[in-house]
Order: structure tokens, then sequence, then C-alpha cells
């Protein structure tokens, strides 16, 4: 066996060898003929085929797809089509209203195209903005209308609403002068309660749970949530929003870290010299919220249910009034904007400037007198717990709150 072993290694390297053998005596003739070809020659022969080599490695590459392909079709028609009543329906915004955005954002929203692909236009980043704020649709649905990539719509939306917010910085602000006149005086005429220049409240956006502290943001309904104060006005409009404490912080809390305490307590919220004369006390302006807030000069509650005399009832029932225009803001916010009834899917700090842009565009539409319509009213899926703040012992709140008192009874 080891003999067979041996003669079959033995043929194997004769065979190679002869194989050799047969390679040297076919090129020879032609090594001897290139032999005789001038080196200059053969120089540039190598010049030409190392010149061919690099120009294939360095060939500009063809891509076969940049991008899918997705259908532009339904914005299409929908923007040339769609009678004023079904793009109000869908954008919530009017095509005046919508226009006018437009204008002042084109500048920052604008892409310029390449030779790769057509940049979306202004006009159809902020319908499909709008359409975002304006339904409960997953970002791959809204991708799907508006033809683009689900990575896409979540750039587009932030992008947007970043540049409305930088556009429209006066769109909320704390109402002053003759604006403050004006709401003081629209609050005692529809709502019977003088010299009120706001209500404040907070109202809770559920989110995707955060990857960091998510224990934080679950609230006492038990789910992942963000807190929005707000200070709003008689005609609905937002005058202050603090957006972002996590959903399981009091609204106490964040009302006493917030711009509004601050300028409250330093008497940087209202004139000095403007007051009215009820019951014999000079009573300045002042804001009005629910029993999780503190009593202050300038910012009253209703007294404590339990121990509230006939006339207390009364102030109770005219404060609790006035305070409803908060929740109806917070109502009418939501009814526009259904993506907050629901949960965002969204990281943090992206979602406080969306929720800021849909504040900012409720201003928009609700001074361009754009109508709230009744089918878009849901109820609030959060009820806060009501929980007393610690009562400050301040007389001249007392005088205040007991003069308007006896002004109801």
């Amino acid at each position: 066996m080891a003999n067979n072993m041996r003669k079959r290694l033995a043929y194997v390297w004769f065979m190679k060898l002869k194989r050799k053998r047969d390679i040297v005596q076919n090129t020879w003739p032609e090594c001897a003929y290139s032999s005789r070809i001038p080196r200059d020659k053969i120089h540039k022969r190598r010049l030409l085929f190392v010149e061919a080599i690099l120009a294939y490695l360095h060939r500009p590459r063809i891509r076969d797809l940049w991008m899918h392909p997705r259908s532009l079709i339904w914005f299409d028609m929908v923007d040339e089509t769609f009678c004023d009543e079904l793009w109000y329906a869908n954008f919530r915004v009017r095509k005046q209203t919508f226009s006018l955005i437009l204008e002042k954002v084109e500048r920052d929203i604008c892409r310029i195209s390449t030779p790769m692909r057509i940049a979306v236009s202004a006009r159809r980043r902020l319908a499909l903005t709008l359409y975002f704020l304006a339904s409960t649709a997953e970002y791959r649905t809204i991708g799907n209308l508006f033809g683009v990539s689900r990575s896409f719509t979540c750039q587009c939306v932030k992008e947007v609403c970043c540049a409305i917010i930088k556009q429209f910085p006066k769109a909320i602000t704390f109402p002053k002068g003759d604006e403050l006149h004006q709401v003081l005086q629209g609050y005692e005429e529809r709502w019977g309660f003088p010299m009120c220049a706001g209500a404040i409240d907070g109202t809770h956006i559920p989110i995707l749970a955060p990857t960091d502290n998510h224990v934080e943001y679950v609230n006492r309904k038990g789910f992942h949530s963000v807190l929005m104060q707000a200070v709003t006005d008689c005609n609905y409009l937002f005058r202050d929003v603090v957006i972002g404490w996590p959903g399981r912080v009091h609204d106490a809390r964040v009302f006493s870290n917030s711009t509004i305490f601050r300028r409250g307590n330093e008497q940087q919220l209202f004139p000095r010299d403007l007051v009215k004369e009820i019951c014999g006390v000079d009573i300045p302006p002042f804001l009005v919220g629910d029993p999780a807030y503190p009593l202050l000069p300038w910012l009253l509650k209703g007294y404590p249910r339990n121990e509230a005399s006939e006339n207390q009832r009364k102030f109770n029932y005219q404060l609790s009034r006035a305070r409803m225009t908060v929740e109806n803001t917070f109502g009418r916010w939501k009814g526009r904007f259904p993506r907050f009834h629901k949960r965002v899917d969204m990281e943090v700090p992206s979602l406080i400037e969306v929720v800021h842009a849909s504040c900012v565009l409720h201003n928009i539409c609700e001074i361009r007198k754009d109508d709230f319509l009744p089918n878009w009213e849901e109820p609030n899926v959060f009820e806060e717990q009501i929980v007393a703040f610690d009562e400050i012992d301040a007389p001249d709140v007392e005088r205040i709150r007991s003069a308007l008192t006896e002004h109801f009874s």
C-alpha cells in the first residue's frame, strides 16, 4: 500500500513538471519576440496599463437605487382639487392661514434639489407637518401619503416646527397695555369676574417611555407623559407656556419653578398702578387657578369646599367659570391638533418644540378666526388630582378675596 502511495505522488509530481515545461516552451517565442521591442515602447505600454487600472478603480459609481419610488399623487390632488372645507378638515387651518404661515417659514424650510433627487417643496413640508398635528396617523402612513420616507417625516416635522417658533416669536406673549385692558374687560363682560387677567392650569401629553429616568415620567394614571403649564386668556389664547416637566411632577412644583411665578412675586406681571376699587378695596389684576396653586396677591383660588359659607360658595362658582377658560383652551388646542390626545412617539426635547409650535399655530388660528368645529371636541382623558397647596399667610390676599366675595354675594 505504501508503494502504491509513492507511485501516485511521483506521478503527480511528474505531471506538474511536464506542465511547467510545456508552458515555458509555448511562451518562449513570444518572450523572445518581446525582447526585441524597444524599451521605451515597453515602458509606454506599462504606463497605459497602469492608467487603465486606475481609471477602472476610480470610475464613477452608478447608483442603481437612491430612494424608493413613492407616489406624490395624494397631496397633489388635495392641493389642486380640495375645496376649503375638505382642506380645513384635513389640515385644521384655512387656506389663507396656510399661505400666511408658508410665506413666513418658506425660507427656513426650503431645500435645493440635487442631481440625485428633487427636493421636497416647502409647501409639501408645511402641509405634512400640519397633517401630522391634525391626525393620529403613524409616521409611515403620513410618509406614504406625501411621497416621502418615515425618517424624512420625523425630521420634517421637527424642522418645520422649529421654523414656526422662530418666525412667530410674538405669537405667545403676556398681555400688557391696551391688550391687558381688553383681557380684563373680556373677563368681566363674558364671565362676570372683574380684574381677572387670565387662568392657569396644567395638562398631560402622553409620550413614549424615555430611555433615561423613565419612572419619573409615569403620572398618577400610570402612563408616561410630560406636563404643559399654560396661562390663557378669555379669548382662548395661550399667554405663557411651560413644557417638558416629567408627568410625575405636581402642578405646584412646575409653577414654583416657572418664569410666571418669579415675575409675579417680583411684581413684574402687571402695572402697579392698575387697580379697581371693589367694595372699598383696591383690586389689582390677577390670575385664577385651581386648589393645586398657592393663594397669592396676583393669583386667586377658591375657598375650601367643606368649609365654605354661602357667599364663599358663590365666589367659588364665579371663579370656576372664569377658570374654565384655560380648560376650554386646552380642549380647543387638543381638538384642533388631536395628535396630543394620544401617545406621541418622539424624544422629549423634540416633543417640546413640536408642542410649542402647535400652541403658536393655535393662537394664529384663534386670532384669524379659523373657527373651531363642533366635531373636533373630545373629552379630556386625564383629570388631574386636586391637591391643595400649602396656604401662605398674606393678609392682602384675603382682603382682595373677601372684597370679591362680597361683590358676588
